[in-house]
């Protein structure tokens, strides 16, 4: 397993990746108004919400985000996301993991 932190390029690759998967199984486009799954931006993602939490929040440590409880097990009521797989690898959600940790960076 490489400890290399990934930049911002990687992290929105393994989320777009993830969601294709995601659109290709179900047959349509995440729900709008829940979220935009599309981050152009860390910033944008570090924005997003789950559950009425910030994705991202400054000074929290990534395993304590909404963004990475919310990819590794669910958040609150929410299953996994996304919801109902397929799944990022725990070794891609420690990848994410330690780009929070690095300061997110582009």
């Amino acid at each position: 397993m490489s400890t290399q932190v990934a930049t911002w390029p990687r992290v929105r690759e393994l989320l777009d990746n993830i969601m294709a998967r995601w659109e290709r199984k179900e047959g349509r486009k995440g729900l709008p108004g829940i979220h935009s799954y599309s981050w152009a931006t860390p910033h944008e993602l570090a924005n997003d919400e789950s559950m009425g939490s910030k994705f991202i929040e400054p000074g929290v440590p990534a395993e304590e985000t909404a963004l990475i409880i919310s990819l590794r097990k669910g958040f609150g009521s929410i299953p996994r996301m996304p919801m109902g797989g397929p799944f990022l690898k725990p070794d891609e959600i420690d990848e994410i993991s330690r780009w929070i940790d690095a300061g997110m960076p582009e």
